[in-house]
């Protein structure tokens, strides 16, 4: 066989796994699919988040909600303490202190971590947008499935729920891997838990359970936030 024919066959065998690669469906593209579809009939959720510095947790937050439009989130961090309590487009806030205040909070009321907002509109949103939350994390789950490399784990056991690890690393805007292990629901697709790569941040998901959110009583002089 002459030289072109050996280089035809091999071109062709690389084309074929080419076009195998994107034919044959990606176990990992598909299973972040089916939580994007499960996310959507998502109505009420506890999310926990949890920040470690040399073994010791850093920063605690608790964050429930009743979607499209009422939240609460207690976060305590190195001594710090923050609240804020929203039912439609009523915003109250605290830190550091008992005291309510009403209106917006400026951009340092919580420490800088990610805040998955399932659901959740926007205050002050026009109801004619897509909610806010819901298309933040739609739009990160896309680029995830998009751009991430996925890989599948083991089955884990989770509050008599079993859930499959899938860790996805893709490269950041600032041209960094990012890599994270999603634990999904074998059972509804709803992501359990989120870790990192070192395990010093962790959050956890609890969907469609019981919430209430009231607004707070302005009249009080409060007490010390619990988590929601």
């Amino acid at each position: 066989m002459s030289g072109k024919g050996v280089l035809g066959i091999a071109l062709g065998v690389v084309l074929l796994l080419v076009a195998a690669y994107y034919v044959i469906p990606n176990p990992g593209k598909k299973a972040l699919k089916r939580e994007q579809l499960a996310l959507e009939d998502v109505t009420s959720w506890r999310i926990g988040t949890e920040l470690s510095r040399n073994g010791r947790p850093a920063v605690l937050r608790g964050h429930s909600a009743i979607c499209p439009d009422k939240e609460h989130i207690v976060e305590s961090s190195m001594g710090d303490f923050a609240e804020y309590i929203r039912v439609g487009d009523d915003v109250y806030y605290r830190k550091n202190r008992y005291e309510w205040v009403k209106g917006t909070p400026g951009p340092d009321l919580f420490a800088p971590l990610p805040m998955p907002r399932p659901c959740l509109s926007d205050p002050g949103e026009p109801a004619s947008k897509p909610p806010g939350g819901a298309e933040q994390l739609r739009l990160a789950l896309e680029t995830d499935i998009k751009e991430g490399h996925i890989d599948k784990g083991e089955l884990k056991p989770n509050r008599g729920s079993p859930c499959r690890e899938w860790t996805i690393m893709r490269y950041t805007t600032t041209d960094k891997l990012g890599s994270y292990t999603a634990c999904l629901s074998e059972t509804d697709n709803l992501p359990q838990y989120i870790r990192a790569a070192n395990d010093s941040f962790n959050i956890s998901f609890e969907w469609n359970p019981s919430v209430t959110i009231e607004p707070p009583d302005m009249n009080s002089p409060g007490k010390a936030p619990t988590p929601p």
